[in-house]
């Protein structure tokens, strides 16, 4: 028997925080949240493989939801061509934290790249933000992807390649790519 609250309260949070850091608006997060929860039920009633690491499931499952909610949200945009600000609580922050025009610039460049991750080929997209936002290693990834430590790191440098591309060289250098984003 799987102990659903047991889970729920041991690795929500951190799921929590990964969909936020992904996608930046409550309402894309509660939904995603809650996607992967189903998902994860859905699979243990499915008969299928037995999950042993449930943290790396969710991750997993999480970061595929909310890379689809971003691929989503952007065709939108770009179909309608309304340009929506996701950000507008952060500038209603309180004066301690940094000033407006900091936090311009981050929600700026928080929107690029979250416009750019969704441009990305899918396994491109989950590997980068499992290791840069997620800060799971090589290995891990490696471990839940079925891939090599060598391959993850092969495809996190052609995601920060195409990122570079697709944000430009300073953008890029502002976001620091390299897995310091928060």
């Amino acid at each position: 028997m799987i102990d659903w609250d047991g889970i729920l309260r041991d690795e929500g949070p951190a799921i929590w925080r990964t969909l936020w850091r992904l996608l930046g608006n409550r309402a894309d997060v509660d939904e995603c949240f809650q996607e992967t929860f189903l998902t994860a039920l859905q699979y243990s009633r499915g008969g299928g493989e037995t999950i042993r690491y449930w943290s790396a499931f969710l991750q997993r499952v999480a970061t595929t939801r909310a890379m689809d909610q971003l691929r989503k949200r952007y065709r939108l945009r770009r179909d309608r061509t309304v340009d929506e600000d996701d950000s507008a609580d952060v500038h209603d922050a309180i004066s301690a934290r940094p000033g407006p025009v900091e936090l311009a610039v981050v929600a700026e460049l928080s929107d690029q790249l979250r416009a750019a991750l969704a441009r990305l080929p899918e396994q491109q997209a989950e590997t980068f933000a499992l290791h840069a936002l997620s800060g799971w290693s090589y290995d891990e990834i490696g471990r839940q992807l079925r891939m090599s430590s060598s391959n993850v790191g092969v495809t996190i440098h052609r995601a920060r390649q195409r990122l570079r591309e697709l944000l430009g060289d300073a953008a890029v250098s502002k976001a620091q790519i390299n897995g310091d984003l928060s």
